[in-house]
């Protein structure tokens, strides 16, 4: 680095989801000042969906646009072609919120990676929608800036094409920036990632698990000319070939200082058309740490951490002060209910006016008074993963956790007037049409006469690096062939025990609909036999 005013830039690549600000740049932009470093960030995704907006360039999204690049048989056409590409329904394996995204879409990505046409792709104008919206939107703030390091936050498929499109527009016009990219598709990922020695053109550097300390240490190393392999966590070229540093690092959670969102648009996040919501976290890891469908946190798994409630605290004012917050999200796996109370009686303690949602288990500790206790600090939403209602299952997928707790937590939060709302998967590993039906039956009741709020009902996939996907058999589960595409996100499999498929867990999935439009009153304590 050439000296001190140097910048170091973060920036949120396209395309994402849009409800809050993602956590990760802001917690590593205000690490990396706490060092000295001066560090901004950028969300480009909420950039794009401006600039897809202001240019009416909403026919990208269409069907039509697609099924026009089919029909023309244009050069990557193949990749377009696959089930759940642009549209829902019953002969359509996967669909998510980017598949109408050009160069967006989870499966596109996993083929193009692999495809001879990556580098056609990337660099073509015409076709790659990113390059034109880098060129316009992008380049000239990165020339102002003077960066000497720039660091992408690459969370999920759908931000691949466009950091990689990104990082080459980079080399190409500022060839003596370097480039890092991090974050859970990259951590999930890290080991394809180290054998793809041509992908050095579009980044120089790879940090994979948690990046506070490895990218300040980065910094640090390529401005004092340290060696680069006691950097943690750090992937780096050397001789032509990716190599892995020898050492690995986690965060303590009491050095962490506040998130910064400065610089982001916070504004334009969907949640805070009204009143500005944040994103905070109080733990790392988690908890529980068993289930077997676990793709959040893929194996391995990160230690279990907790931020001391007072520091937390220290988080939320801050927020409060410099940002006039009035709403959280906090961020973790799971709220740990011992954790939960320790906090609620500080925000109490404190007079602190905020409301905040969290994710939870259905563990015992959430008792009525730690429920009230929630409530009373600000409260205003749990998200727990039920998953399935039937103990058979629960057990099978190591959920850790008891119909009769899950009950008795769902009719005290109603008691308590505190809103609760719940994500199943049909189709769990061994799960048969029965026991699913047990699920279905038991949230339209709740969603009747608890008036839970709509769940989000998922059917069951299969991501890498689980304990499922590591040992399918013990878990009923037959991969089926295209093993060999390295960075597929979902895996088609069949189940070897159990018998839902997707069309069937589709019909499930509709058969709850159908409840909730009739205006008859489910039963709440309804159990098939």
């Amino acid at each position: 680095m050439k000296n001190e005013e140097e910048r170091v830039g973060l920036f949120i690549p396209p395309t994402y989801d849009r409800n809050y600000p993602p956590l990760g740049t802001p917690t590593l932009v205000s690490f990396l000042k706490s060092k000295g470093i001066n560090a901004v960030q950028d969300d480009l995704n909420i950039g794009y969906y401006d600039y897809i907006r202001k240019n009416k360039l909403g026919k990208i999204f269409t069907p039509e646009y697609t099924k026009d690049k089919i029909r023309k048989k244009i050069y990557y056409y193949r990749i377009l072609q696959y089930k759940g590409a642009y549209e829902k329904g019953k002969h359509h394996s996967f669909f998510y919120e980017f598949e109408s995204n050009p160069g967006s879409s989870f499966a596109f990505t996993e083929k193009m990676l692999s495809s001879k046409f990556l580098h056609r792709y990337i660099t073509d104008v015409k076709e790659n929608l990113f390059i034109n919206f880098f060129l316009k939107e992008v380049i000239s703030k990165i020339k102002k800036h003077d960066f000497s390091l720039i660091g992408f936050s690459i969370i999920c498929p759908s931000q691949v094409i466009a950091s990689f499109t990104f990082g080459y527009l980079i080399k190409k016009y500022f060839p003596n920036i370097k480039i890092v990219v991090g974050g859970q598709w990259v951590s999930l990922y890290r080991e394809e990632l180290q054998k793809r020695s041509d992908f050095n053109n579009f980044y120089d550097y790879i940090i994979y698990f948690e990046g506070e300390t490895p990218l300040f240490n980065l910094i640090d190393a390529l401005k004092h000319n340290k060696p680069l392999s006691k950097v943690p966590n750090l992937i780096y070229q050397d001789n032509g070939h990716w190599k892995r540093s020898i050492r690995n690092s986690d965060e303590d959670m009491d050095r962490l200082p506040t998130p910064d969102f400065d610089n982001l648009r916070l504004k334009k996040y969907f949640t805070s058309k009204h009143n500005l919501s944040l994103t905070i976290e109080t733990s790392r890891g988690c908890y529980w740490n068993k289930c077997i469908f676990c793709v959040d946190l893929p194996l391995p798994k990160p230690r279990y951490r907790e931020k001391s409630p007072d520091l937390v605290i220290r988080d939320i004012k801050n927020l409060i002060k410099k940002y006039k917050v009035k709403h959280l999200m906090i961020s973790n796996a799971t709220f740990a209910p011992s954790q939960l109370r320790q906090v609620a009686k500080k925000i109490l303690k404190e007079g602190i006016k905020i409301s905040w949602w969290a994710f939870a288990r259905f563990d015992d500790g959430f008792d009525k008074k730690t429920l009230r206790l929630a409530k009373r600090a600000g409260c205003s939403t749990l998200g727990f993963g039920l998953e399935s209602i039937n103990q058979r299952v629960l057990d099978f997928i190591d959920k850790g956790t008891k119909i009769d707790i899950i009950k008795r937590i769902i009719k005290d939060s109603h008691d308590l007037n505190l809103t609760i709302y719940f994500q199943v998967m049909i189709g769990l590993p061994s799960e048969t049409v029965e026991e699913a039906c047990d699920t279905i039956f038991f949230l339209a009741a709740c969603r009747k006469e608890m008036k839970t709020e709509p769940p989000a009902i998922n059917i069951y996939y299969l991501p890498p690096k689980n304990k499922v996907f590591l040992h399918p058999q013990k878990y009923g589960i037959k991969i089926s062939d295209n093993r060999r595409l390295p960075f597929r996100f979902l895996y088609p499999f069949k189940h070897l025990s159990g018998n839902i498929d997707r069309s069937r867990a589709q019909k499930i999935i509709s058969t709850y609909n159908n409840i909730i439009s009739l205006k008859t009153k489910a039963y709440f304590g309804y159990s098939r036999k």
